[in-house]
């Protein structure tokens, strides 16, 4: 009887971790490459980013308070990615900078 148990609780313990481990999913960010960044390896996205802010310094763009969701994207080719392309970025954390850090962990170009 008390390895019937032990077995049960063992078996819920499993369920329980693997049913956490599959409901992490990636965070999401569309959005346009603003910054390609070579010496420090990574894009900075912002989403709904108006074409008249594309040529401006991105301080400048992100002092203005209008853009809320911005991302450093770092550890990337930055040869890949040019100003103004549309992505998605999928990551898993971020800091709580603004713009956030993050490692992607998948980009998608998107096709206009």
């Amino acid at each position: 009887m008390l390895l019937k148990a032990s077995l049960q609780s063992t078996l819920i313990f499993v369920f329980l971790l693997a049913l956490a481990a599959c409901s992490k999913g990636d965070n999401v960010l569309k959005g346009k490459v603003h910054t390609v960044d070579v010496e420090n390896t990574r894009i900075l996205v912002i989403a709904r980013l108006k074409e008249e802010d594309l040529n401006k310094n991105y301080k400048e763009v992100l002092e203005t308070n209008m853009y809320s969701q911005a991302i450093w994207v770092n550890k990337v080719s930055p040869s890949k990615y040019k100003k103004g392309e549309e992505i998605e970025v999928f990551y898993q954390t971020s800091d709580d900078s603004f713009p956030a850090q993050v490692t992607a962990s998948k980009i998608v170009k998107i096709k206009n």
